[in-house]
């Protein structure tokens, strides 16, 4: 699988959003930040930074949900299965937690650490069962890596001292 290489040349101070998110999706998840090698954890902060990467690759058309949807389903995820991802992303990224059974066909949604198993599996009748592993390393890597067209082009300057403390200037986009 192609995945994205978010090194930070120690030349360059300015980085694509995209990449710092990558990079933070994979530490948080345990992989290896530059290449996004090994397979992860259950890191329910990597599942947020992965919501996050495809909000950003999904573009700035409105209504939102239609180009979240349309970024899954132009990639092969079925519609039923892009509606149960709109829901995750809305429930993590607005309440920081999982959908509401009543959002995703009245099923439970769980999120596990199954490195073996489906992205998402809904072949259980009344749960919906999300590895954050396979997540993270597949479906939100394979989605970076087919569209770099989409991706915001404004830059964030990052030094290597302010790497340490976390601290970011947001730059215009040029």
């Amino acid at each position: 699988m192609t995945r994205v290489d978010c090194a930070l040349p120690p030349d360059r101070d300015t980085h694509l959003p995209l990449e710092l998110a990558l990079r933070d999706m994979r530490t948080a998840n345990g992989r290896d930040e530059n290449t996004g090698r090994r397979m992860g954890n259950s890191s329910w902060i990597g599942v947020c930074l992965g919501m996050v990467v495809l909000d950003t690759l999904s573009g700035t058309s409105k209504p939102v949900w239609a180009r979240f949807k349309k970024l899954l389903t132009d990639h092969n995820i079925e519609p039923d299965d892009a509606d149960i991802l709109w829901s995750c992303r809305n429930a993590l990224l607005h309440g920081y937690g999982v959908p509401k059974p009543a959002h995703v066909g009245n099923r439970n949604v769980l999120f596990t650490d199954d490195a073996d198993a489906y992205a998402l599996d809904t072949s259980h009748p009344q749960l919906v069962l999300l590895s954050v592993p396979v997540f993270c390393s597949h479906l939100v890597e394979r989605l970076a890596a087919a569209v770099p067209d989409q991706w915001d082009r404004s830059l964030i300057a990052v030094s290597q001292d302010l790497i340490r403390v976390g601290t970011i200037r947001l730059l215009p986009p040029s």
